[in-house]
C-alpha cells in the first residue's frame, strides 16, 4: 500500500470534468397533459409543470389561451399517443400587423439552483394564420421591476401553400451553455414572442395562402436541462487530494489521504459512500465516469474501464 501511497503522490492532478461528462438531467419540464382540456394542472393561465417547479405564463396576449390536442409527431418528446391526456397549450390574441415586435409570446419561469449548462427546447405549433417567426429570450433576474430580456435564438419558416401552417415544428433547441449568469440561479426565466419576419419587417402569415392575423401558436413539451451538475453540489475549486490509479481496471483505486467520501455516477446519483478509507474497490463499478466528492466538498473525476 505504501508504494500505491507515493505514486498516488506523484500523479498529476486529474482535469477538471467538461459538460460531456455528465448526461442531460432534466430539471422541469411542461406537457401540458391532462384527462381533459379543463382539468389540465394549473389551468390556461398558469398551466404547472409534469416535472420539477417552475410557472408559466402568457405575455402580452389580448385573448385567453387554450388546450388542444398534443403533439404526435415523429420527433416528438411526449409519450402519450392519445388526446386525452396529450394536450398541448394554445397561445392567442398575438399583435396586429406592424405593432408589438417581440412583445407578446408564452413565458416560463424556473430555478436552475445545484444545475449549469443549461439547454432550453420546445416543440411548436403554428396555424395557418399565425406569424412566421419567434424570438427565445432570457433573464438571469425574473425578480426585477424590468426584467432585462436577451434574444438569443430566432426560429423563422418560409411560408408555403401547404407543409407550414398547421405543422409541428420539433426540434427547437437553444443551447445556452455558455450563458453562466443562467447557471446556479433560483430566478431564470425564458420567453418565446412572436417577431417581425427578418426579410419582410413585419409580421408574416405561416401559409403562403393566408393572409396573418395573429393566428394560434401551440407548445407542448416544453424542457429545460442541465448537462452537468452545478456548485451546489461539487466545489470544484480547490482538488485537494489525488486518485491512482485512474482510469481504473476495475480494481482498488488509493486515495493521496485518508477521507470521509462519496461517489456519484454520471447522473449525480450517489453510488458509494465510506469513512476513514484510503481506497475504493471499483470491481463492482460499471464502466464510466464519477465523481469523488469529499466531506469538505472537494471533487475528483474517476474513470472506470
Amino acid at each position: 500500500m505504501k508504494t500505491n501511497y507515493n505514486l498516488c503522490k506523484a500523479l498529476t492532478i486529474v482535469l477538471l470534468f467538461s459538460i460531456n461528462s455528465w448526461s442531460q438531467n432534466t430539471i422541469v419540464q411542461w406537457n401540458f397533459n391532462g384527462i381533459s382540456p379543463t382539468d389540465v394542472p394549473g389551468g390556461v393561465s398558469s398551466p404547472t409543470p409534469v416535472t420539477g417547479t417552475g410557472s408559466a405564463q402568457s405575455v402580452g396576449l389580448t385573448l385567453p389561451g387554450a388546450f388542444a390536442s398534443g403533439n404526435t409527431t415523429a420527433g416528438t418528446l411526449e409519450t402519450e399517443t392519445t388526446t386525452p391526456p396529450n394536450y398541448g397549450w394554445n397561445s392567442t390574441g398575438y399583435p396586429a400587423l406592424g405593432t408589438g415586435n417581440k412583445t407578446a409570446g408564452v413565458q416560463f419561469n424556473v430555478t436552475t439552483v445545484g444545475h449549469a449548462g443549461i439547454t432550453f427546447r420546445f416543440e411548436q405549433r403554428l396555424s395557418n394564420t399565425a406569424n412566421t417567426t419567434y424570438v427565445v429570450q432570457y433573464t438571469t433576474d425574473n425578480t426585477a421591476e424590468s426584467p432585462i430580456w436577451i434574444d438569443t435564438q430566432t426560429f423563422t419558416i418560409v411560408p408555403a401553400a401547404t407543409g407550414t401552417g398547421d405543422t409541428w415544428y420539433n426540434l427547437r433547441i437553444v443551447d445556452l451553455s455558455a450563458i453562466t449568469g443562467l447557471d446556479n440561479n433560483p430566478n431564470v426565466s425564458f420567453r418565446v414572442v412572436s417577431a417581425f419576419d427578418p426579410i419582410t419587417g413585419d409580421y408574416l402569415a405561416a401559409r403562403s395562402t393566408s393572409t396573418y392575423a395573429g393566428g394560434t401558436v401551440r407548445y407542448d413539451m416544453v424542457t429545460v436541462t442541465s448537462n452537468l451538475l452545478g456548485t451546489g453540489q461539487f466545489n470544484m475549486g480547490d482538488y485537494g487530494f489525488t486518485i491512482y490509479p485512474n482510469p481504473s481496471n476495475k480494481e482498488l483505486v488509493y486515495l493521496s489521504k485518508v477521507q470521509d467520501i462519496e461517489v456519484f455516477d454520471a447522473s449525480g446519483k450517489i453510488i458509494y459512500t465510506a469513512k476513514n478509507t484510503i481506497s475504493i474497490d471499483t470491481k463492482a463499478f460499471q464502466s464510466g465516469i464519477y465523481f469523488i466528492k469529499t466531506a469538505k466538498g472537494l471533487v475528483q473525476k474517476l474513470i472506470v474501464k
